[in-house]
C-alpha cells in the first residue's frame, strides 16, 4: 500500500471505529504530527474522506468529523435496502460458479477475522461479500452510492451502545444470503437481503432483545 493510502486507510478506519467520534477537530498540522508525514498526504486523505462522507471540510472551520444524525442513517439505510434488494433479482440471473467460489473465500475470512476479534477486517469483508453480489445485477452506476450507504450503515450501528451481537454472528448471517443465491432463487434473496439489512443493529432492552435498524 502507498503511503498515501495508507493514511487514508488509517483515518478512515478510526473514524468509522468511532475512535475518532463525530464532531471531532482534524487538522492537517496535528495529523501529520501524529502520523509522522508531510501535511501533502494527509489533505489528500482528508478530501477523500469527505468524497465518502466522513469528514466535513469548512474553510477556515478546519475539517470535523461528520456527525452522526437518526434520522438521515434511516434514509441511508432505507436507500441501501432498495439498491440491494432491486439488485437481488439480476444477480440471481447472472450468478456464476466463479463467483460463488468468490464468495466462499469471504465468508471463510470472516471467520477468522471474528475468531481475531478484529472488527474493521470484518466490516471490510462483509462490505467485500455485499459488493460482489450486487455487482452481479450489473448496475455498476449504482455501485459508488451503495458503497458509500454500507460504510456509513457500518459507522452508526458502531456508535449504538446497545449493539451487542457477537462477530461470529454477524459473519454468519451472511451464510442466508449464500444461499439464497447459490439455489438462484432470486425472490428468496431479495427477501433475506431486506431482512438482513433491517436487522443489521441488534439491542438489548429491560424487556428483551430486540432488534431493530437504525
Amino acid at each position: 500500500m502507498r503511503p498515501r493510502d495508507a493514511i487514508y486507510a488509517d483515518v478512515k478506519r478510526r473514524i468509522v471505529l468511532n475512535q475518532l467520534g463525530p464532531g471531532v477537530v482534524l487538522t492537517e498540522l496535528g495529523l501529520a504530527a501524529e502520523l509522522g508525514c508531510s501535511q501533502g498526504p494527509v489533505r489528500e486523505a482528508l478530501m477523500r474522506l469527505q468524497e465518502d462522507g466522513l469528514v466535513q471540510r469548512g474553510g477556515h472551520r478546519g475539517t470535523s468529523v461528520t456527525p452522526l444524525d437518526p434520522e438521515e442513517a434511516e434514509e441511508i439505510l432505507a436507500l441501501r435496502r432498495r439498491i440491494e434488494v432491486r439488485g437481488a433479482l439480476r444477480a440471481a440471473r447472472n450468478v456464476d460458479q466463479a463467483a460463488l467460489e468468490r464468495l466462499a473465500a469471504l465468508r471463510t475470512r470472516m471467520d477468522a477475522a471474528a475468531e481475531a476479534g478484529d472488527e474493521y477486517a470484518l466490516i471490510t469483508l462483509d462490505t467485500a461479500f455485499h459488493l460482489e453480489i450486487f455487482r452481479l445485477s450489473g448496475l455498476r452506476a449504482l455501485e459508488q452510492i451503495l458503497v458509500r450507504c454500507i460504510l456509513h450503515s457500518h459507522r452508526q450501528k458502531l456508535w449504538e451502545p446497545r449493539h451487542r451481537r457477537p462477530l461470529a454472528e454477524t459473519a454468519a448471517r451472511h451464510d442466508a444470503l449464500y444461499e439464497r443465491l447459490a439455489a438462484r432463487d432470486g425472490p428468496g434473496l431479495a427477501t433475506a437481503l431486506g431482512e438482513h439489512i433491517d436487522t443489521i443493529v441488534e439491542v438489548d432492552d429491560e424487556e428483551g432483545t430486540a432488534r431493530a435498524a437504525s
